[in-house]
């Protein structure tokens, strides 16, 4: 059976025509100010982590990291600009814990 271009809500929403794009700058300045740490600083945690990941979803593994989620590599094609890796990204919904029950004290 075909699949509808109209997707359920059970499938999740619409990929964006227009995603916003965080750009790695945006990215620090906002570690920068999370944290406290000097600018220097939080360039060369970022780099350092960026690369570890780009290398682990290289070797095709699956990335466990909570807060941000449980990311598996669901497909890999290599193309003449480079090699394109698809990711699946499974998050929890803010205020569960692992039990699925409220944490948010409400």
């Amino acid at each position: 059976m075909a699949r509808s271009k109209n997707r359920s809500e059970k499938d999740g929403p619409a990929e964006p025509e227009t995603a916003k794009v965080l750009q790695k700058r945006q990215l620090m300045t906002q570690v920068a100010r999370r944290t406290g740490l000097r600018n220097s600083d939080v360039k060369t945690v970022v780099e350092a982590t960026l690369a570890e990941l780009g290398d682990a979803m290289a070797l095709g593994m699956t990335l466990a990291l909570p807060p941000l989620g449980r990311a598996r590599v669901s497909r890999r094609n290599d193309s003449s600009g480079g090699e394109v890796i698809t990711l699946r990204l499974r998050r929890r919904l803010q205020g569960s814990d692992k039990d699925g029950e409220d944490v948010s004290g409400a």
